[in-house]
């Protein structure tokens, strides 16, 4: 299989997966803003966008702390590590 038809597939693909993924993302609205009302999917969608917000942040916080204590072991620098670590 040559490079250009795997990649003609691999996009065919992607674009079949957005496509089920809108679908299924707005039926599934459809039946929350049904469900809820729109006073309370309003209340929904900004209690998932701080879960979304603060999930994204301790992410962020999480790769960076890797970064600075594997960039410390990497050096073989232990003492520094132990102050990076208790900073």
């Amino acid at each position: 299989m040559s490079n250009t038809s795997r990649i003609a597939k691999n996009t065919l693909m992607l674009y079949f997966r957005q496509i089920l993924i809108m679908l299924v993302s707005l039926y599934t609205v459809r039946v929350v803003l049904e469900t809820l009302g729109a006073e309370d999917y309003g209340i929904y969608n900004v209690v998932a966008g701080v879960v979304t917000m603060f999930g994204f942040l301790s992410g962020s916080m999480a790769g960076a702390s890797q970064r600075f204590f594997s960039f410390e072991i990497g050096r073989g620098d232990f003492e520094q590590l132990k102050k990076v670590f208790s900073f």
